[in-house]
């Protein structure tokens, strides 16, 4: 009997051979697997087969004192993505559906890939088509999702665009990616408020991230923010901001109750659209605010400084009176429209012979206040001021608020050295000008403290809440105000007066002072404020931005503003 040839078995081996490694790597895989590596793969599994997703809670809405809406919610399409479910070969398809930047698209994949489990919102406020093209490819894209979120939404958006701000994306979220807050005004101030609780939504999705069915075990409801009401007027603001618009210039405007201490117009012009900045602002708009010359990011009503110019005059009269330099019948040497004192030429903007110190208010004489302020001391009108509101912020609320500036000798010996300032400067600060710096909300203020003979409640915002601490010490007699007040009524009924032209028509009895503020080559700066007794108790302030002459530009500004104070309070 013949045995089988060696060479028969070769093939025979070579089968068991390969069989054996097969078997081997396929059994290593499976101990890997199912053994080194079965936590993990368990905990995926589960994670595909029951998603938890955040359901944002819907902003609290912001009211104007009328009821009117300045920010609230609107249904939107949103488009989120969990991360760990997404093929990034398909990132080119989701930026093209999306129509997202590439730089914008890839910001928002890196920040959904910081925490894959968690859904992230790439894009909302989507359009019906554009959310139609997403949804009609989910099939092709594993972890993708369409919902109907609330979006954020500012009705008014330009016109209150400083005090409400937006929101934006968290810089570092709490509870998920795609997270909104507030980053600028009410909206960043009041975001703890605002912001209520987010809801979780538990879902069923199949091996390719496709949701199956929702899984009603374990769902929160979201629950919506704080409502808020501003002691804002609305429709007081948008004539304010339409009247400035008018001018041709950038401006500001402020408007309070001076019994009650409510704010009650804010206005900054030029704005711009805060919607844009929900979810994230492209580069062609953002680059568009950037490089408008108007400056519309430059909240000019309470965090911008100006020179006060003449408004400041009110304060240094009453400052003058307390201290004992001058009294009521004190009449200096003639106005000729020039002061020569060390060598040097301090003008006046006109030529106003003898006057009394009402008449100086009246008329806005520089030369009077040059003559008598350089009897006083630098640092005691600088502490006088302190007590009518300027030199620090007047609310504890408002974002960036400025302090201004009152110069001292401290401040003075800062910056010209010791010597190298003298009463020129005390001179030249008591008209307003030099290193004095003052806000048109602090400038209202100074108004509001001489109509309410320093009795002015600390400022409100938000109604029935304090916005400010701050107590006023204006160290000044029940005489003093009398006098500044006389001044104040004269400069806009006498004939004489800086603001008879533009403001002696009104029905009203109004108290203001003019100020026309030197500001470079750019033009002078036009100022007016003031207050009312009758029919609304209200102190008012309104700057023009190289506007010129303050009687002539902000005049009628602040007079179409008090005709609307008037209409309003007639209507209701």
């Amino acid at each position: 009997m013949r045995l089988s040839s060696p060479v028969n078995e070769r093939p025979y081996r070579s089968v068991m051979i390969v069989t054996m490694i097969l078997f081997l790597v396929i059994s290593g895989k499976l101990v890997e697997l199912q053994i080194v590596k079965g936590d993990y793969y368990s905990e995926l599994s589960s994670r595909n087969h029951i998603r938890s997703v955040i359901r944002p809670a819907p902003r609290g809405i912001v009211r104007d004192r009328n009821g009117v809406v300045l920010a609230d919610n609107i249904p939107s399409f949103t488009v989120s993505m969990v991360s760990v479910e997404f093929d990034s070969a398909n990132s080119l398809l989701l930026g093209e559906l999306l129509r997202m930047e590439p730089q914008m698209l890839q910001e928002r994949l890196s920040a959904a890939a910081s925490n894959p489990y968690r859904s992230t919102q790439l894009l909302n406020g989507l359009t019906v088509e554009n959310a139609g093209r997403v949804a009609d490819n989910l099939y092709r894209l594993g972890g993708v999702s369409v919902d109907v979120l609330p979006r954020r939404r500012y009705p008014l958006s330009s016109s209150f665009c400083h005090l409400i701000g937006y929101v934006g994306l968290a810089d570092s979220a709490r509870v998920f990616e795609g997270e909104l807050e507030g980053r600028t005004g009410i909206e960043r101030i009041l975001n703890h408020r605002l912001m209520g609780s987010h809801g979780i939504v538990r879902e069923v999705v199949d091996a390719y991230g496709r949701v199956v069915e929702k899984f009603k075990e374990g769902d929160v409801d979201p629950t919506p923010g704080e409502n808020v009401t501003l002691t804002v007027d609305a429709e007081l603001q948008l004539i304010a901001d339409s009247l400035i618009i008018s001018t041709g210039h950038p401006g500001a405007a402020v408007v309070l109750n001076w019994e009650t201490g409510e704010i009650l117009v804010l206005s900054s012009i030029p704005g711009f659209d805060t919607n844009q900045f929900i979810g994230g602002i492209s580069s062609e708009n953002w680059n568009n605010i950037l490089s408008d010359p108007g400056k519309p990011m430059l909240n000019r009503s309470w965090a911008t400084a100006y020179p006060p110019g003449s408004t400041y005059k009110i304060v240094t009269a009453a400052w003058l009176l307390e201290s004992g330099i001058v009294d009521e019948n004190t009449m200096p040497d003639p106005c000729y429209g020039t002061f020569h004192f060390a060598g040097s030429d301090f003008s006046c903007w006109s030529t106003h012979g003898r006057l009394n110190i009402v008449g100086a208010l009246v008329q806005s004489c520089d030369t009077y206040f040059y003559r008598t302020s350089m009897l006083g001391d630098m640092d005691e009108l600088a502490e006088f001021s302190r007590g009518y509101g300027l030199g620090a912020p007047v609310t504890d609320i408002l974002p960036g608020e400025a302090d201004g500036t009152l110069p001292t000798r401290e401040l003075l010996n800062q910056l010209f050295g010791q010597g190298g300032w003298g009463l020129g400067n005390l001179m030249i600060a008591s008209i307003g000008q030099g290193e004095v710096l003052a806000t048109p909300l602090q400038i209202a203020v100074t108004a509001a403290l001489i109509a309410s003979g320093g009795e002015l409640p600390p400022l409100s915002l938000v109604s029935g809440e304090l916005s400010s601490h701050r107590s006023w010490e204006t160290h000044t007699s029940e005489e003093t105000f009398r006098i500044v007040r006389e001044g104040m009524r004269l400069a806009v009924s006498s004939p004489r007066g800086t603001l008879n032209q533009s403001m002696g028509y009104l029905p009203v009895t109004v108290f203001g002072k003019s100020g026309t503020a030197e500001a470079g080559s750019g033009g002078d700066h036009a100022w007016v404020t003031g207050y009312l007794e009758e029919p609304v108790p209200v102190a008012f302030a309104v700057i023009i931005e190289n506007g010129g002459h303050g009687g002539a530009v902000a005049g009628p500004v602040a007079a179409g503003i008090i005709e609307k104070i008037v209409e309003i309070d007639h209507e209701r």
